[in-house]
């Protein structure tokens, strides 16, 4: 057995047998409610739990135990992801469970609570640790990876791009007129649109490329082998390219809305050479093609930033013309 990152079960827990009466109505409670359960004795629960992979674990430390020690014992040979952990104390025990929080415990019983009770707020400690750790990797509406992914991948893909001695590009993309969208037709529209939007992009994009939520209406594209040009290609196509879904033109009723976007792109390694400055001057370059009106897409090296050129020499970001109305992006 691999034991260097076991992965997590989120319907194990380790229960430490403490020959108490609660143990079994705890044991039995979570049985019920769909988890499966060892009762062991104390001094196994750490090393089973992390051999294991438990979701949670459930301690019975003895009067004198210091917190601190004890919460160390569990989280320093932890693996991928640290366990919900609850301390239950003896009958008679001093109570100061803001010392056990304090020490980085997530919740505190004592042998006189209602077992079924413990049972019930563990459970709930448990969901609520999973769902924030999917919300860690991925967007709850879309499905999407997280901004925590996007920007973790930034870096590594840079150093693939620079050893296979080749380009790659990020692009910022924002949503035009969604806000007014959701002022006159509610949230659940906007709500059905950014689900169609995500699945036209994650379904246009090579399988080595990123595509992420990054807020509400922007999304993050990480493109490899790839230069600037080619990337604003890829972008006019993805924008001509995208048909939404019946119950989406359903939800709109007589609208004629076509989403659009307007995107800022950088390029590796000729704009920067790390993941948060190539990710910043795309940034800056969304904002030049915003100066500049709806519905462009803007490469960073026509601006007037470090590795662009100047007009007139104003800086492109605070320069604004009046182009009209435009059916597509640039």
């Amino acid at each position: 057995m691999d034991l260097r990152a076991p992965v997590t079960h989120s319907d194990y827990i380790v229960v430490a047998d403490a020959g108490a009466a609660w143990g079994p109505t705890l044991t039995e409670t979570l049985k019920r409610l769909g988890f499966s359960v060892d009762c062991l004795p104390s001094v196994q629960v750490a090393q089973t739990g992390f051999e294991q992979g438990a979701a949670a674990l459930v301690l019975a430390p003895q009067p004198g135990d210091d917190p601190d020690q004890l919460w160390l014992s569990i989280v320093e040979r932890a693996g991928r992801q640290l366990p919900t952990l609850m301390v239950i104390l003896p009958q008679g025990a001093p109570t100061d469970c803001a010392r056990w929080l304090q020490s980085g415990f997530d919740d505190f019983g004592t042998a006189s609570d209602d077992p079924a009770h413990l049972a019930a707020r563990l459970v709930a400690r448990v969901r609520a640790s999973r769902l924030h750790q999917a919300m860690v990797t991925s967007d709850p509406l879309t499905g999407l990876p997280s901004p925590h992914v996007f920007f973790s991948r930034l870096d590594p893909m840079m150093r693939l791009s620079s050893r296979a001695a080749m380009p790659m590009a990020v692009a910022v993309l924002d949503m035009d007129g969604f806000v007014a969208l959701e002022a006159q037709h509610g949230r659940p529209l906007v709500r059905a649109l950014l689900i169609d939007i995500a699945r036209h992009l994650q379904a246009a994009l090579r399988r080595s490329d990123t595509v992420a939520r990054l807020g509400d209406d922007r999304f993050g594209l990480i493109l490899h082998h790839i230069n600037g040009y080619e990337a604003r290609k890829l972008l006019r196509k993805l924008w001509r390219s995208l048909v939404l879904e019946p119950t989406t033109v359903e939800l709109m009723g007589s609208g004629n809305f076509v989403p659009t976007f307007t995107a800022g792109i950088s390029v590796f390694p000729d704009d920067a050479t790390n993941g948060n400055e190539l990710y910043t001057r795309a940034e800056i370059a969304l904002d030049v093609a915003r100066a500049n009106g709806h519905r462009g897409i803007q490469l960073y090296s026509e601006t007037s930033g470090d590795s662009g050129q100047s007009l007139g020499g104003s800086d492109l970001r605070l320069h604004r013309s009046d182009r009209g109305n435009r059916s597509e992006p640039e």
